[in-house]
């Protein structure tokens, strides 16, 4: 009887943990797409707003908008999208710009 309750408690957990997982993959790519609008197509447009962002590493992306968001990196544009958002999304949006290539 234990183990059977085991069981259970794990798979209802396991499916409580799956739609955070899609969130932040629907989060990360709705966000990261949004960047893509000045940034360029997949983030590594080479005529659009510099910097070419795409393939760069996450941690890197997400330290540069706590950054703009916190204003300790100056921008003229950058720190009004950054304050817009949460660590969470600053996180789900940087692994996804990383995960679209190198440079």
């Amino acid at each position: 009887m234990m183990r059977s309750h085991s069981l259970a408690v794990l798979a209802v957990c396991s499916l409580l943990a799956a739609p955070a997982i899609a969130d932040d993959d629907f989060t990360g790519r709705s966000i990261g797409s949004a960047c893509f609008g000045c940034h360029g197509a997949a983030g590594a447009n080479r005529t659009s707003i510099p910097p070419i962002i795409q393939g760069v590493p996450a941690d890197y992306i997400e330290s540069a908008m706590q950054a703009y968001r916190d204003g300790s990196r100056p921008s003229t544009i950058m720190g009004r999208i950054a304050k817009g958002y949460t660590d969470a999304e600053i996180t789900a949006m940087a692994n996804y710009i990383s995960s679209q290539g190198g440079n």
